[in-house]
């Protein structure tokens, strides 16, 4: 049984998962614990692929519901990242413009890798001339700055890598939310359910 089986999540990730294994069930008569740990045996069902897409849908609607019912929130989280992309806009322009001036390369790589104990962070949630200082000065020690800033839907998260003798990052702040855990274990519930369903599609080109 799928549910002898050790899961490969954390406490909380069970009991969500539990909880809609129970919905699903009683909807569709499928498992999504099944699917999530055992897709080979998920797979031996008729229609398995479409089952899936049967729980991947029934996952993305319940959690579009747990949303709309917290609108509230969901407005002050929106305020929370158009404040955090508008002061990164802000900073990373006044980063560009010191590094051209300094002739310091700024790059936007596709990954940087790191020594993390050289590393020292630096968050801030608005910019002022005390940031502008900081970063004229972080500059001029740097051998090169990279754009390290994340993205959360449409807005950006800015974060940005000061590399010389010492790694330094400057990174916007950005309150946690409920909204953002929900997006949080969204995310990662649908990452799980598309290795099922990869799995899935593999196991039946072999049949």
């Amino acid at each position: 049984m799928a549910e002898d089986q050790a899961a490969p999540w954390d406490a909380n990730t069970d009991g969500l998962i539990t909880n809609l294994d129970k919905q699903i069930t009683k909807e569709y008569g499928l498992s999504l614990r099944e699917l999530l740990l055992t897709p080979e045996k998920f797979a031996g069902q008729k229609d398995a692929l479409q089952n899936a897409e049967k729980i991947r849908d029934y996952v993305s609607k319940y959690f579009s519901g747990v949303k709309d019912g917290m609108k509230d929130e969901q407005a002050e989280f929106t305020k929370e990242l158009e404040n955090a992309d508008a002061q990164s806009a802000k900073i990373e322009e006044v980063i560009s413009t010191k590094a051209a001036l300094a002739r310091i390369p700024f790059i936007k790589p596709y990954y940087v890798d790191f020594d993390p104990a050289r590393k020292e962070e630096i968050t801030v949630d608005k910019y002022d001339n005390s940031v502008d200082a900081l970063i004229a000065k972080l500059v001029n020690v740097s051998d090169y700055v990279s754009d390290m800033s994340g993205i959360y839907g449409k807005y950006v998260i800015g974060s940005w890598l000061f590399s010389g003798r010492k790694a330094y990052v400057i990174s916007v702040y950005l309150e946690e939310s409920i909204i953002s855990s929900i997006d949080r274990m969204e995310g990662d519930l649908d990452s799980m359910i598309e290795t099922a369903y990869q799995s899935l599609k593999l196991v039946s080109r072999k049949q």
